[in-house]
């Protein structure tokens, strides 16, 4: 197949990002992953160091790209280490405006960057606050601009799902906060890998998409389900979100936490999307939960 022209993406190596190297390169274009690890990147071809927090590196990242493709995150997200700048508005808006500078630097065509749901015009938290700021400078940096809005994402390599399936070994029950009620439209991340793959050339949809699966749920069922897939069916125990909240703010001062505020702010939240502009625009079968989860965690 020949080559259609050149891919940066940058968080590569990431969970979403990988899926969207896959995509892009069945598609026939030439990929470049970027990646904050400067050793790494050293070691391996098709590899180039960008660190979000230092603007000098974006602009080598990304020089000979037709089209930028956002999808990083800080480590250890979504628990923001503010001493190490790891936090949503470091990554997601300020970091964001500096890959858009080096991307129209280097004569970057398109842009897509990978959002969240839940974003609004007036947000009060801070990974929506980021998010928005991060959409604004994508949307009028005068490139062509796609935003695409994930809600919850799952697959072979998530920390979600997975991460809860593995500690299931250890628990007899999964303690879940506010009794798991948040509302849940989890969508497989080939399937995202797959609209970022249309969204490439000249007269491909431009503006802003959501994206979910076709089935909503609550948290609760989520995990139950993907819990009894697995083999390891456990009884929901409801954590108050107010004990989970001072939970958190004890934990905080901790180095490397294992929750922060922010982050019990972020999985208290509803995760859905509105789909119907995405479906009229792509040519997408989104993946439904069942046969998403029986693709790799029933062997």
């Amino acid at each position: 197949m020949p080559k259609r022209g050149m891919a940066a993406v940058v968080g590569g190596r990431g969970f979403i990002g990988g899926a969207i190297v896959e995509a892009l390169r069945a598609d026939g274009w030439q990929v470049t992953v970027v990646t904050h690890n400067a050793r790494l990147a050293a070691q391996h071809a098709g590899y180039r160091w960008g660190d979000m927090l230092d603007p000098t590196t974006l602009g080598p990242a990304v020089e000979g790209a037709d089209v930028v493709v956002q999808s990083a995150n800080f480590p250890n997200y979504p628990f923001e280490r503010p001493q190490l700048h790891h936090t949503f508005m470091e990554y997601d808006g300020i970091g964001t405006e500096r890959l858009i500078r080096a991307a129209k630097a280097a004569g970057v065509r398109r842009y897509v960057f990978i959002s969240g749901v839940g974003v609004t015009d007036t947000p009060t938290k801070p990974y929506y606050q980021a998010l928005l700021r991060g959409e604004r400078a994508v949307t009028e940096s005068g490139l062509e601009a796609m935003v695409l809005r994930p809600a919850f994402v799952y697959g072979p390599r998530d920390n979600g799902i997975n991460r809860i399936v593995r500690a299931a070994r250890f628990l007899p029950v999964l303690p879940l906060p506010a009794n798991g009620d948040q509302t849940h439209q989890p969508v497989h991340v080939d399937d995202i890998g797959a609209v970022v793959s249309q969204a490439m050339d000249p007269d491909s949809p431009q503006g802003v998409f959501e994206i979910g699966g076709p089935d909503r749920m609550s948290m609760r069922h989520m995990m139950e389900f993907a819990l009894r897939l697995a083999g390891k069916p456990r009884r929901v125990v409801n954590v108050a979100p107010g004990f989970a909240r001072s939970g958190a703010r004890l934990l905080e001062p901790l180095p490397g936490p294992l929750i922060t505020r922010n982050a019990l702010d972020f999985m208290l939240e509803d995760f859905v999307a509105d789909i119907e502009t995405l479906q009229k625009s792509f040519d997408i079968q989104l993946t439904p939960f069942e046969a998403g989860l029986r693709s790799y965690l029933v062997r």
